[in-house]
């Protein structure tokens, strides 16, 4: 019998471990920041900036909506001072988020949307410039979201760039 019941208590403990809770879809907006550490970016020559690179953002998922800011610092002289910044869309009215379920990790989504880029060669243009007009490409930016906190947090980790951050609600 205490076999039966041991047997019986682990399949049931087994069940409870294994089982993620399916979470309802993110409500609320969330902001946070994500260093961008690419070497193409942060390469060092005549035709680039030295520096680093931030990228902060807004997501609004009640109207699937994103909003970002990239930051560019550079430190070619080494005082690191703000080299140029433009929004994500390079009007700052928002662009398309898209958030799905993530089917690989449970309790998990994915998002997306599009960055308008500038091209490398106009980069220098943009200092002290307002950021319309600037656009030569555009990079889908697909990344996991996963909750913590309660929700109160989520993890962003890149799955079209290689780059992870964080995004907290506000």
């Amino acid at each position: 019998m205490k076999k039966l019941i041991l047997t019986v208590f682990s399949i049931f403990s087994f069940s409870a471990v294994a089982a993620v809770p399916e979470l309802p879809f993110p409500t609320g907006s969330c902001s946070g920041i994500i260093p961008i550490d690419d070497p193409q970016i942060t390469e060092n020559s005549s035709n680039y900036y030295d520096g680093g690179a931030n990228l902060a953002i807004v997501l609004d998922f009640d109207e699937a909506e994103a909003f970002g800011v990239e930051l560019l610092f550079d430190n070619f002289d080494r005082d690191d001072e703000a080299f140029a910044q433009w929004s994500i869309d390079q009007d700052g009215s928002g662009t398309q988020l898209t958030i799905e379920r993530d089917e690989l990790l449970p309790a998990s989504f994915i998002g997306s949307f599009t960055l308008e880029y500038p091209d490398d060669d106009l980069v220098p243009n943009l200092v002290g410039l307002q950021p319309t007009g600037n656009v030569s490409k555009e990079y889908e930016l697909r990344f996991r979201l996963l909750p913590t906190a309660g929700g109160a947090t989520y993890i962003i980790q890149g799955l079209s760039f290689p780059l992870h951050g964080f995004c907290s609600t506000i």
